[in-house]
């Protein structure tokens, strides 16, 4: 009986001593393994990731290099650390590492168009034709698919290769792209080929806008219908319909000429294009019927001819940045033979940022100068004007613009006017030009 108790004893000693080192184990090895959970592979890639980022944006090009290389070191099925380190080797100027981390990002990333894109033209800059071009095909690939910009890239790395068939294919294709940018440098390359045929082509303009300073609604439009070569020049003859009406004038005197022409014109006509350039020179003759209901006379002849320059330049100075740095030049030198054979000149120019993407949708925000003048001395073609304001960007036809502007007349206007002048001017435009080759191959 004592040994049974002693037995028993002995037993529950042995218990509580083994309760305890489980607890004790338990106490040490739980911190352990919430540590380990805390230490997964998700959570050290994003740390590294997070870490990395923080570095690039404070400028510590070294640190970021080396938390992205962490990163793929943790899980090297990421695409992102490859292409920011592609990014910081171009940066730095090392190029052919760049091309290398490019290459395996999009690897990674099989429905990313940029990183494609921007392989291929580091591999342009490197000049690995044949590897930037699989590059710049592998966008076909991708949901987005090819812009207009690739298209032409594409169709000079066909060329430099010698792949004839292709290369004409691309460039007829940007040839037909609505970014001048796109179009005019691949019509130059079709022309030293020998492949850009004469086009039909169909365009118009409409550009009603309201005048705060005489409360005037302006309406102004045209169109055009013609056929253009693809020469050098771009000589093409066209008939064309221009009409412009106000919601003030009432008579044909002075009054109309202040606020519009009131006049529905029909002519036809001839322009050049020096080499596909920004600037056009051209020349109609036809008649203008008066759109005012007491004007004595209904019709009569109209002969104006000059030039007019239209340019805009998109930089982007940030990359990855939504904006861009904008500039927008307009102007317009034209002899009037119904307005007192007058040499009327105009210029403009608009300086911003453009946020968005335009052909979808952008917002732009402006400061603009504007100068008037002519050769007969009308004060209100004699004027100088500065302010600023917004447009509004829709699709790649439509633009509503908003400007604030004060103006002075350069000569002292007629009584009842004064020399310096305010207003708001709101402005919608919808523009378009639609092209039909004549012949197959032949493109714009």
């Amino acid at each position: 009986m004592l040994l049974n108790l002693r037995g028993l004893q002995a037993r529950r000693g042995v218990s509580c001593a083994a309760a305890i080192v489980v607890a004790l184990a338990s106490m040490w090895l739980a911190p352990m393994a919430v540590a380990q959970a805390q230490d997964a592979p998700a959570d050290r890639y994003a740390t590294a990731m997070n870490v990395a980022y923080a570095a690039r944006q404070r400028g510590d090009t070294a640190s970021a290099r080396e938390y992205f290389t962490r990163a793929i070191a943790v899980d090297s099925t990421q695409a992102a650390p490859h292409i920011e380190l592609g990014y910081l080797e171009l940066a730095g100027g090392n190029k052919p590492s760049a091309a290398r981390w490019f290459s395996q990002g999009a690897a990674l990333a099989p429905q990313n168009a940029d990183v494609r894109r921007q392989l291929g033209y580091v591999l342009i800059d490197l000049r690995r034709t044949d590897d930037a071009i699989k590059a710049l095909e592998s966008i076909g690939t991708t949901p987005s698919g090819y812009t207009d910009r690739d298209r032409l890239a594409l169709a000079y790395l066909y060329d430099s290769a010698t792949r004839n068939a292709e290369a004409l294919e691309a460039f007829r294709a940007a040839a037909l792209s609505a970014d001048t940018g796109v179009a005019n440098p691949a019509r130059r390359a079709l022309r030293v080929k020998g492949d850009v045929g004469t086009v039909l082509f169909s365009e118009g303009y409409l550009a009603p806008f309201y005048q705060s300073r005489f409360d005037n609604a302006i309406g102004f439009g045209f169109l055009r219908h013609g056929i253009e070569s693809g020469a050098s020049w771009a000589p093409a003859a066209y008939t064309s319909l221009r009409v412009t009406r106000d919601s003030k004038s009432t008579g044909g005197g002075g009054q109309s000429r202040v606020l519009s022409d009131n006049a529905a014109i029909l002519a036809g006509g001839v322009r050049v294009r020096p080499w596909h350039g920004p600037l056009w020179l051209y020349a109609e003759a036809g008649g203008a019927y008066s759109l005012l209901t007491n004007d004595t006379t209904s019709w009569r002849r109209d002969v104006r001819a000059g030039g007019y320059l239209i340019a805009q330049d998109e930089r982007r100075l940030v990359r990855d940045a939504n904006w861009k740095l904008l500039t927008d030049i307009a102007a317009d030198v034209s002899w009037y033979e119904r307005f007192d054979k007058n040499v009327i000149g105009y210029a403009l120019l608009r300086e911003g940022v453009r946020f968005g993407t335009p052909g979808k949708l952008a917002l732009d925000l402006f400061g603009r100068g504007w100068v008037g003048y002519d050769s007969r001395g009308d004060f209100f073609n004699r004027a100088a004007e500065s302010g600023g304001g917004a447009a509004l960007r829709v699709g790649p036809h439509f633009v509503l613009f908003t400007e604030g502007i004060y103006g002075r007349f350069f000569e002292q206007p007629t009584p009842g006017v004064k020399r310096r002048y305010q207003e708001w001017r709101v402005t919608a435009v919808w523009g378009w030009r639609a092209l039909k080759p004549l012949r197959e191959g032949g493109a714009r």
